[in-house]
């Protein structure tokens, strides 16, 4: 069993099992370059990089924490080493978005309530599928739907779902519903916020994103919308896809997967919603060991290209995304 702790030297580390199918380990191996061995010296070098880093002074070390990041490189040490590095430097920086993602915070359980976030299961290519969908927000003020809230909600999603190996080796699938998004919602986000959240979300996070459905994109969004590919790798941005109306996205999702409120879908959200919080309740030691993972930020700078990014779209340099033209 994986022990959770926060030292960077314990006396002891878990001794990780492939527990998942053999179709698992072969796609882990053909797409991961992920194999008995290599996993067992890469996760012996990631310790001791991490053991010996001067800068880091707390953080996990158990197998399927740090296999999140062998995972996202193809099991490239030094890129994960980096991968890693940045997560850090992420959770320092924005402590108001990652720290006390206590699921049994009566405020987050509230929030998850609402309905703005959730976790699907899985797809048929054993992909996990996230809805996230900002037009419920409409009916919170601004004091209770903030730039915080919101972070939060989607930190707490995603370092639950990130736990599961079929998560880390089979990737995410997110659908992005803006119907009905409001200016109000968009006004509580500045450009230098929408900049750090998905510098935070595609650079720092570990996620292996397969696809990224965004639907009925309004005009007004739009440069919230470049900002946030301009953060995404030229590999990321070729799997976004942008649908008009949410009947030509229906084509291209596997309805039986959504919630209950979208036509040909069968999940119940209120049943989501529960299954979700009690999922976050198994995993809270994990969750609240964010707290005390720690890195010397001083010596790195988030965001580096930030301010140049922000000022460029400002001035009008916009991009687009990809069109969706499946046969």
């Amino acid at each position: 069993m994986a022990s959770f702790t926060e030292e960077k030297c314990p006396q002891t580390y878990d001794e990780y099992n492939f527990i998942l199918d053999a179709l698992h380990l072969e796609k882990a191996r053909i797409e991961l370059n992920e194999t008995d061995e290599n996993r067992a010296q890469s996760l012996a070098q990631m310790r001791e990089w991490i053991a010996k880093h001067p800068h880091i002074g707390k953080c996990r070390t158990d197998s399927v924490f740090l296999l999140r990041f062998l995972r996202m490189r193809k099991f490239s040490v030094p890129m994960a080493q980096e991968s890693l590095e940045r997560y850090l430097i992420a959770l320092r920086s924005f402590p108001q978005w990652f720290k006390n993602l206590d699921p049994l915070n009566e405020e987050i359980r509230l929030f998850n309530k609402v309905g703005m976030l959730f976790n699907l299961g899985v797809d048929s290519h054993g992909r996990t599928v996230v809805l996230f969908r900002p037009r419920v927000l409409n009916v919170l003020n601004r004091e209770q739907a903030t730039i915080g809230h919101q972070m939060r909600q989607a930190m707490l999603l995603l370092e639950t779902t990130i736990e599961e190996e079929t998560s880390q080796i089979n990737g995410y699938v997110a659908i992005a519903d803006f119907e009905a998004i409001t200016l109000k919602l968009l006004s509580v986000w500045s450009l230098t916020d929408v900049s750090n959240a998905a510098e935070s979300l595609f650079q720092s996070f570990p996620l292996r994103i397969q696809e990224i459905h965004a639907i009925c994109v309004p005009r007004f969004f739009k440069i919230f919308a470049d900002l946030a590919l301009s953060c995404m790798s030229e590999k990321i941005r070729s799997r976004v896809y942008c649908h008009k109306s949410l009947d030509d996205a229906m084509k291209h999702l596997e309805l039986s997967l959504l919630t209950t409120d979208y036509e040909g879908g069968t999940q119940n959200p209120d049943q989501l919603t529960e299954d979700f919080i009690k999922c976050a309740e198994r995993k809270r030691t994990q969750l609240l060991l964010m707290n005390e993972m720690d890195i010397d930020t001083s010596r790195y700078q988030f965001g580096g290209q930030q301010k140049t990014v922000v000022s460029e779209i400002e001035a009008g340099m916009v991009g687009s995304f990809k069109k969706l033209n499946v046969d």
